[in-house]
């Protein structure tokens, strides 16, 4: 296809210069993202997804579908045939119109693997994008996603670096090493790759973990590796002895211009709470993982994992056994709405669970997660993001964490679904932030508190 250039305002005289060489297709810009200023003097873009539900709300069926869409990408390389679906899958992300049909569909012709494979999503951000890759798959597959989390009590199958983030540190962590060292093909997921630094530090070191290995395939949907960037993993290929492809809804180049003047932004702060929570505890059994995190000050976590995030490994089998609970679960949060639009939220790399029964609620439903991500916000209505409330992790206090652009949605109800609570006062402190910008009705649902009581 012809190289077409864009050239977009970020904030003030900062501005890119995209030039997109391949984009199969036909998605516009602003189908898969726009532009933002980070608070990073390592690198101070940040392109913000609009298929993601990280940093902008989405309904829940889009960012599945996008991790489907990747998933057919994939599978066509691989076997050299287009799935069915795929135009529609591509029609429904454009114009979010019919996406649970689309996704029920899907979910009804899942992609089969005639080997092992092992899909990894790259945290934050891609954890909930690689786990919606690996549901695309009927069998053979086995999804495990990093973490910036500590966890004394195991030692890391894997660690590796991402050097431009503001936490660095990927982990991942897996009682049965051996079932993940079955795999014949190894899939990485991210959300976008600018230099490619990253990939190149997870094969280096997945090659002496896996040394069978030859396969390596790399998911995104934005690639923006240079030419030079592009010939060093055909070097990489030649000196490792792998073949390392890669697959992108949208590919190209781009140039930043200028240099954001950044004030201090505008920051809801977070007060002392006294107020009461709608704390939730459902009676529905959830299988947990008994390890305690440490967070970043030092503060523990005794709280469990669940076993359905992927962070400690997830068959297929397993995936889709706690698939009817999850729809348990949503059916008793759908008994709490009122008939208004609604916003599931999740919490960090705790993506995917919310984000799945996000999708079980019904219509006007939408989802978006916190993120450690510190986004520039400023009073333009030209600029993605124009709000933001700060509060701890409630699941890793003293985490500063970042919700955007809540006020731009009259939501009804707002489902704050945490995976572990380290702290009932911290979450207090988050209801009553996103009190601060929301009229909306709060639930704050503990899965690890599900069928304890």
């Amino acid at each position: 296809m012809p190289k077409l250039s864009n050239k977009l305002n970020i904030i003030q005289d900062y501005d890119i210069d995209i030039e997109i060489t391949e984009n199969h297709y036909d998605f516009a810009i602003t189908d898969l993202f726009t532009m933002a200023t980070r608070i990073n003097k390592k690198r101070q873009f940040l392109f913000v997804s609009t298929v993601l539900g990280k940093h902008l709300a989405v309904r829940p069926q889009v960012p599945i579908l996008t991790g489907a869409l990747l998933a057919m990408m994939y599978y066509e390389k691989l076997v050299g045939q287009k799935p069915l679906l795929l135009p529609s899958v591509v029609q429904a992300i454009k114009t979010q119109q019919n996406v649970q049909e689309i996704l029920q569909q899907v979910e009804a012709r899942k992609l089969e693997l005639a080997e092992d494979v092992l899909f990894i999503g790259f945290a934050e951000t891609a954890t909930a994008l690689g786990h919606a890759v690996f549901n695309a798959f009927q069998s053979k597959a086995t999804y495990i996603h990093t973490t910036r989390e500590l966890l004394p009590e195991l030692e890391p199958f894997v660690t590796f670096e991402e050097e431009h983030s503001h936490a660095t540190s990927h982990r991942v962590y897996c009682e049965q090493s051996e079932k993940l060292q079955q795999a014949k093909q190894i899939v990485l997921i991210d959300d976008e790759m600018t230099t490619g630094n990253t990939v190149v530090n997870i094969i280096e070191t997945l090659r002496h973990k896996f040394p069978t290995v030859q396969h390596y395939t790399v998911l995104s949907i934005l690639d923006w590796r240079s030419p030079q960037q592009q010939a060093k993993f055909a070097e990489l290929e030649a000196k490792w002895g792998v073949t390392i492809d890669f697959v992108s809804i949208v590919s190209g180049q781009f140039s930043c211009e200028g240099t954001p003047c950044l004030t201090t932004d505008q920051v809801r702060p977070t007060t002392e709470a006294t107020i009461e929570m709608n704390l939730l505890s459902v009676n529905e059994a959830v299988d947990q993982k008994h390890y305690h995190s440490i967070a970043d000050n030092g503060l523990i976590n005794r709280a469990p994992y669940m076993l359905a995030t992927g962070r400690f490994m997830l068959t297929t089998e397993q995936h889709n056994a706690q698939r009817q609970t999850l729809q348990t679960i949503a059916g008793q949060l759908q008994a709490l709405r009122t008939g208004g639009p609604a916003l599931v939220i999740g919490t960090g790399e705790f993506m995917y669970v919310p984000m799945q029964i996000a999708s079980y609620l019904g219509e006007e439903v939408y989802f978006q997660s916190t993120t450690r991500s510190p986004i520039y916000c400023a009073d333009d209505l030209c600029y993605t993001i124009t709000e933001k409330i700060a509060f701890e992790s409630p699941e890793n206090n003293g985490v500063e964490n970042y919700l955007y652009n809540l006020q731009r949605h009259p939501y009804s109800e707002l489902f704050l679904i945490v995976e572990r609570i380290a702290n009932k006062e911290v979450v207090a402190r988050t209801v009553q932030a996103l009190k601060s910008v929301s009229n909306a009705t709060i639930y704050v649902i503990c899965m690890h508190e599900w069928g304890t009581k």
